[in-house]
C-alpha cells in the first residue's frame, strides 16, 4: 500500500483520483462478499462487517465523484492517458494483494 500511496501523493490530483475508479466495481463485488462472509464465517461479529456494509453506498458515492472528477479535469489526451495508467497501477496494486493472500492462505 505505500507503493499506492506514494503514487498517488507524486500526480496530478486528478490522475490520482482516477487511480480509485476502481471504487465503480466495488458496490456488487462488496455486496456478494458480505453474503459470503457471513455464510462462511458466521463467527464474525456482525459488527466487525459493519465497514463494508458502509462500502456499499459509500464507493457508489466516491466512484461517481471520482468519475466525475476525471472527465471534468483529465480533459487533455496526455492527461486522460496518465488517467489510464492510473486505473491500471491501482489494478495491478490490487491483484498483488490479492496475490498475496492466495500464497500465504493456499496451504492451509
Amino acid at each position: 500500500m505505500d507503493a499506492y500511496a506514494n503514487f498517488a501523493r507524486t500526480r496530478p490530483w486528478p490522475v490520482a483520483i482516477a487511480s480509485s475508479l476502481t471504487e465503480l466495481f466495488a458496490p456488487d463485488l462488496m455486496k456478494r462478499r458480505l453474503a459470503g462472509f457471513e455464510k462462511s464465517y458466521s463467527w464474525i461479529d456482525p459488527r466487525g462487517l459493519d465497514y463494508f456494509r458502509r462500502r456499499v453506498t459509500q464507493a457508489q458515492r466516491d466512484s461517481n465523484e471520482a468519475l466525475a472528477i476525471t472527465l471534468e479535469y483529465c480533459n487533455t489526451p496526455e492527461l486522460q492517458r496518465e488517467a489510464v495508467r492510473a486505473l491500471e497501477f491501482k489494478c495491478d496494486v490490487l491483484w498483488s494483494i490479492l496475490d498475496a493472500i492466495h500464497h500465504a492462505y493456499r496451504k492451509c
